[in-house]
């Protein structure tokens, strides 16, 4: 296996992106909605939401679900500061691996179907290039931005809402919280990739392609809504599994996506 192929491969594809309008927008609004906008938001929530009685009966419900040991530090909070902390570290938290799912799918399409569309591909794969080494550039290319991307947009989001809101560790953010964000993120970062390696080797179009990846999302969505109706909300515990769970998914998917991922296949849909 050559390094500086696959290394060539990363660069070419991270160049497309940034040449790419309609691939680097995505990229800069999601994590400024998500990572900046959403934690500012929560944060001022905390500051000048008034709380009336049916407010009140709801974060109780909502405080009901967490286990008892996490539900103490809240003690110490006004209503407002206790409502801001389950949307920020609780309610909403699985909406930041939107991120990393959304920045690695699109540029992990692009790198595939979007380079099938304007008929480069072809040109790589006749090259001595390896398939090993072609699949692992496009799987750098896509996973080491978008956990990037996580990283640090986390960072930042958790700083401004510390700020902001003036409330901190352990309660903001918490602990389920940062594994999520540093290690559920990536997780799905790559389980997204897998999804679109499958995908690439079966359909032709990136528009294909984007629809299709997009069903991802659903599962974080029903997430939040049996969090938002009280049924549970993540604690530590919950978080770690669900990560550990993802990165299993993600490595069987990926595997497989390799198998799939033949020039021979490839150059068929071309």
């Amino acid at each position: 296996m050559h390094w500086r192929r696959i290394v060539a491969i990363v660069r070419k594809d991270l160049a497309a992106v940034r040449r790419s309008r309609t691939v680097l927008l995505p990229l800069v609004l999601v994590p400024l909605v998500f990572f900046v906008l959403m934690p500012v938001a929560i944060g001022l929530l905390a500051r000048f939401l008034p709380i009336d009685e049916s407010d009140a009966q709801d974060l109780e419900r909502l405080l009901r679900a967490l286990p008892a040991a996490e539900r103490e530090r809240f003690q110490a909070l006004n209503p407002g500061q206790q409502l801001a902390v389950i949307f920020f570290s609780y309610q909403f938290a699985p909406l930041i691996l939107i991120v990393p799912l959304a920045t690695t799918m699109v540029i992990a399409a692009d790198g595939i179907a979007g380079e099938r569309e304007r008929r480069t591909l072809e040109a790589l794969l006749v090259t001595p290039v390896r398939d090993e080494e072609l699949f692992l550039g496009k799987v750098l290319a896509a996973a080491l931005p978008a956990s990037l991307v996580d990283w640090i947009g986390a960072t930042i989001a958790a700083l401004l809402a510390i700020a902001v809101s003036g409330i901190g560790p352990p309660l903001l953010p918490s602990l389920s919280w940062l594994i999520l964000a540093y290690l559920g993120g990536p997780g799905v970062a790559v389980f997204g990739l897998s999804i679109v390696v499958l995908i690439s080797s079966r359909v032709r179009g990136m528009q294909e392609v984007s629809q299709l990846s997009g069903l991802v999302a659903i599962p974080l969505i029903g997430l939040i809504v049996a969090q938002g109706s009280g049924l549970f909300l993540l604690d530590w515990r919950l978080a770690l599994a669900g990560s550990l769970v993802i990165w299993g998914i993600a490595a069987l998917l990926l595997r497989v996506g390799r198998r799939s991922f033949q020039r021979e296949a490839l150059l068929r849909l071309g």
